[in-house]
């Protein structure tokens, strides 16, 4: 598993307070690191590819 860093945009105006954040995923690609994060937060997207995490 990879770390991956997500920036979040909110797209639905009663998803949430913020209306942008970003988060780390861990995920095996950089794909299924988008997905799970915007699985996790209806309303947001991520439209940039998330980054992985060095370290």
């Amino acid at each position: 598993m990879k770390t991956y860093s997500v920036f979040m945009q909110r797209t639905v105006a009663s998803a949430g307070p913020t209306a942008n954040f970003t988060m780390t995923v861990q995920a095996i690609s950089s794909a299924m690191a988008k997905a799970t994060a915007e699985a996790q937060y209806p309303g947001y997207k991520c439209f940039n590819s998330p980054v992985q995490v060095r370290g």
